[in-house]
């Protein structure tokens, strides 16, 4: 018998030997190269929008970087231009299909393709001036609206919403679109127009000044549209495909943690892309956009969501450049991390357990 123990705890041993000597060679090997340095990409963007959420989160959270990927985020220097164009400023857009694709003029360079989607509806609301307990679109007739310029997508929402209420544009419902976004909340203030149009956090701040009340949301007076998405020259998708699918999975991961976290939660994490908006405030917009199903918990962009766009782009008037959905949308990206990509909470982590260390060589 003792012989027998002895043999059983020679051969533990020789078991034990035999991971802790592996685990060092796997050690040596892994840490004795020097690291290779992360890809790299650029994105850009018009301006700091609360629809990019997902993406914010995930380069506060470290997601992109857990793919080895380094990510530039900056504004693009002349966001105002008619047509959108990447150029030498960066790799990957984070824009509206509308603009970026739809309203396109031909001609004037390589077309973007979509590869991911971050929001699937329109972020923008109409206020009015006394607070409407039940809304309806009869309450719109014979009345003005500070809107956007014709052919931005908000406007082009806008538009969609009404002709679905039966309301004759320019007729039954006047839209005010000659002025500048940045002076829409003064001309309101001011008496001009009966309701107004406007985005997130803009709406709820003007709420919070007593100038208007949110009467309905158009992100969903509408179907859902890829309202946000992330967009590159097709040369660029095909020739870095390695650096797209690090980058949707890290998109991915952004929209789960978002998802699960709470607002207050989300607003503390993303707080530093908006220095100029209270964490109260951005509180309740985060909060007020999650209620309304402003994001998703996959990065794939829908056809009919994406054929919902381009038809509301077509009926406002606006649309240049028609393009299936098989030529806009590249989906191997983003089927993939919807797949793929999970988003573990630490609460809900586990330690491995001993034998599980064995089996993995994973001794840390």
């Amino acid at each position: 018998m003792i012989r027998r123990w002895k043999w059983l705890l020679l051969i533990l041993l020789a078991v034990i030997a035999a991971g802790l000597g592996t685990h060092g060679v796997k050690t040596y090997l892994l840490y004795s190269k020097k690291p290779e340095k992360p890809d790299i990409v650029k994105v850009v963007e018009t301006e700091r929008s609360l629809l990019a959420l997902p993406h914010y989160i995930a380069l506060a959270q470290g997601f992109y970087q857990e793919q080895e990927l380094q990510v530039e985020s900056a504004l693009l220097k002349e966001p105002t231009k008619e047509e959108i164009t990447l150029g030498d400023q960066g790799d990957v857009l984070l824009g509206n299909l509308s603009q970026a694709i739809f309203t396109r003029p031909l001609g004037t360079g390589a077309d973007l393709v979509a590869f991911a989607g971050l929001a699937r509806k329109d972020g923008s609301f109409l206020l009015g001036r006394e607070d409407i307990q039940t809304f309806s679109w009869d309450q719109v007739k014979k009345r003005s609206i500070l809107g956007d310029t014709p052919d931005t997508q908000s406007n082009i929402i806008l538009e969609e919403a009404l002709k679905q209420n039966k309301l004759a544009l320019q007729h039954q419902v006047i839209i005010i679109q000659n002025l500048p976004p940045n002076l829409k909340e003064g001309a309101f203030q001011s008496g001009v127009g009966h309701f107004v149009q406007m985005s997130d956090p803009l709406a709820t701040m003007t709420e919070q000044k007593g100038v208007g009340k949110i009467a309905v949301f158009l992100g969903s007076a509408v179907g859902p549209v890829p309202s946000l998405a992330l967009l590159a020259q097709e040369s660029y998708v095909k020739e870095h495909s390695r650096e797209c699918q690090k980058l949707v999975n890290g998109l991915c991961k952004g929209m789960l943690w978002l998802d699960y976290h709470s607002p207050a939660e989300a607003a503390r994490v993303v707080a530093p892309y908006f220095p100029d908006l209270d964490g109260q405030t951005l509180k309740e917009v985060i909060e007020r956009y999650k209620k309304l199903g402003l994001w998703d918990k996959s990065p794939v962009i829908p056809q009919e969501d994406y054929e919902n766009l381009q038809s509301y782009v077509k009926r406002a008037g606006e649309l240049t450049n028609p393009v299936d959905y098989k030529d806009g949308v590249n989906t191997k990206f983003a089927n993939k991390a919807a797949r793929t990509v999970e988003y573990i909470p630490p609460e809900k982590q586990r330690e491995k357990t001993w034998w599980e260390k064995v089996k993995t060589l994973d001794f840390k």
